[in-house]
């Protein structure tokens, strides 16, 4: 149980600061918009996937992915200076695509709402 507890609280931790570093340090507009949505560290600290959405409909998921996965050696290295870890875990960025399926779904059900009423 303690296990547990201490990676979630290792995540949030990383979730913090990762979004402040990401917003402040990083000078590129295509990350700009870029929102951690969640963070999950394994139990040996020693690997973590921060999930990230955009509200820039410009730049394509994949792409930002990318970015982040490439400056994640740099997003490491500022993390390890703002927070005393003693294992520091490494950084995979993903793209949530749930915001998005959401919105989808949302707007699917919607219409077959207005369908319906129009019959």
């Amino acid at each position: 149980m303690h296990e547990v507890d201490r990676t979630r609280r290792v995540a949030e931790l990383v979730k913090r600061e990762l979004a402040t570093i990401i917003s402040r340090e990083l000078n590129d507009n295509r990350i700009n918009s870029v929102t951690i949505t969640s963070v999950t560290v394994t139990k040996d600290l020693k690997q973590s996937v921060i999930y990230v959405c955009s509200s820039d409909k410009k730049t394509p998921s994949k792409e930002i992915e990318k970015l982040l996965n490439n400056a994640s050696r740099f997003l490491r290295r500022s993390l390890c200076q703002q927070v005393s870890l003693r294992i520091m875990p490494t950084l995979l960025f993903k793209y949530d695509e749930t915001i998005q399926r959401g919105i989808e779904m949302t707007a699917l059900i919607e219409s077959l709402n207005r369908n319906r009423d129009s019959e």
